[in-house]
């Protein structure tokens, strides 16, 4: 009888090792993540999210952990079969959004967004995220139009207000960015890019101080087009969200 529970508990406990449940897997995961075996923690995302093809959230983890890991192909592919067998999840559509922001895809990032907003007309993230793909495009009024919208749907959000003061520094609006961008810089909790930003509109208003902070002790007002252009050109998705 002591053989046969032994057996019992073996074979549970074999059973267990060999199809442990999602959450199982994802605490493992981040645990795995947080200590830095990354290469463990997405083997174990990766099997959960085989496990469950149809679960969104863990299509999603599965996702975000090949973007961290730098497989931003194989991310937008996981998301993409996600969004096959849920075609209307928010979550997912975001998240491929940002992706697509982040690998320069603006265009293809502005068609996520605007999914999203045709059934969800009021949701900020998804209006910011239209905004910052907009701005990439070089679509300024229209991204600052979103912005504003996103602003309206979630007063307190400190993104949109932020990328609306890039996104007027971006069109040449140094006054207006200023004034957008000296409240939220004195707001508890604003990220360091809200200062490099106002510091930016105070330089393009003559503030010699601020611009020296900026780009050093020989600033000239060519440094700083430079440092406006640089923005416009590849900053837009990795300094904001």
């Amino acid at each position: 009888m002591l053989l046969s529970a032994c057996s019992l508990v073996s074979g549970e406990t074999s059973r267990g090792l060999r199809d442990p449940d999602a959450g199982s897997r994802l605490r493992v995961a981040a645990a795995a993540e947080a200590s830095g075996q990354a290469d463990l923690a997405l083997s174990l995302y990766a099997a959960a999210a085989e496990a469950e093809p149809r679960n969104a959230e863990l299509q999603a983890r599965f996702a975000g952990a090949l973007s961290r890991a730098g497989n931003a192909a194989e991310a937008q592919a996981v998301l993409q079969r996600a969004l096959q067998a849920n075609p209307n999840d928010p979550a997912l559509i975001n998240q491929l959004g940002r992706l697509q922001l982040r690998n320069g895809q603006a265009q293809e990032a502005l068609g996520s967004f605007d999914r999203l907003i045709a059934r969800r007309a009021t949701d900020a993230a998804a209006l910011d995220g239209r905004g910052i793909a907009l701005d990439m495009l070089g679509r300024h009024p229209e991204a600052q139009a979103s912005y504003r919208s996103a602003l309206a749907a979630s007063p307190a959000a400190i993104g949109p207000a932020n990328n609306l003061g890039l996104s007027l520094l971006l069109s040449g609006r140094f006054d207006e960015a200023r004034s957008v961008l000296e409240p939220l810089a004195r707001r508890p909790g604003a990220p360091p890019r809200v200062a490099t930003n106002l510091a930016i509109a105070r330089a393009a208003l003559g503030d010699q101080a601020a611009m020296r902070e900026l780009v050093g002790e020989r600033a000239s007002q060519a440094d700083l087009d430079a440092l406006l252009r640089e923005l416009g050109a590849q900053g837009l998705a990795a300094s904001r969200s």
